[in-house]
């Protein structure tokens, strides 16, 4: 069990980190994007657009908008392939302690299990072979004892994957939305130089 309860609060801290950031950032992202936009079809590439940037580095559409401030390219493939890379970049960062909730996923139900078995095999070393239901209230209760790991490790994991499929619909929702900024972006960043 102590394996699972260290397991279950990391868990438990890292979905409570990612309801707050993804609160945070629904809150934040229409209004940045929005901002940022009307900046540049305005053409306005000055030092209150840039400071703005700067203040809110860690969204993902001011991130973008940094990024393409700062290539010196006018060759559009190689543009594309550094705004593709760049926004594979933010898809991992949007997608922070995914491998730790796939961990918890996978291995809380087999500690669960563990517990079980280890606790069955405890429960066994009541049985007084030749002595039919002398020791059965011991036996009977290990074995409850012994299922509890196992069903704690199922609530663990299915409770993870409740939160990490919600994780993955605000990831993939933003994602078409930070591509189609990017492609906004990218029109406006061409034709600047014509």
């Amino acid at each position: 069990m102590w394996p699972l309860f260290i397991l279950s609060i990391t868990t438990l801290a890292c979905i409570l980190e990612r309801i707050i950031f993804w609160t945070r950032f629904k809150k934040d992202a229409n209004t940045i994007s929005k901002y940022i936009l009307s900046s540049y079809k305005d053409n306005d590439n000055s030092e209150n657009l840039i400071s703005f940037l700067n203040s809110k580095d860690q969204n993902p559409y001011a991130k973008i908008a940094l990024y393409i401030s700062n290539i010196n390219t006018i060759n559009i493939e190689e543009f594309n392939e550094l705004i593709d890379a760049f926004l594979s970049r933010i898809d991992n960062s949007l997608n922070k302690y995914g491998n730790i909730f796939g961990l918890t996923i996978n291995i809380s139900p087999l500690l669960g299990l563990l517990g079980t078995i280890l606790g069955l095999m405890n429960s066994f070393t009541f049985i007084d072979i030749g002595n039919v239901g002398t020791n059965a209230k011991e036996v009977t209760g290990g074995i409850s004892e012994a299922l509890v790991s196992t069903a704690f490790g199922l609530i663990i994991a299915i409770i993870t994957i409740i939160f990490l499929s919600y994780f993955n619909n605000c990831r993939n929702k933003e994602m078409f939305l930070i591509e189609e900024f990017s492609l906004k972006l990218r029109s406006f960043y061409f034709k600047s130089y014509k």
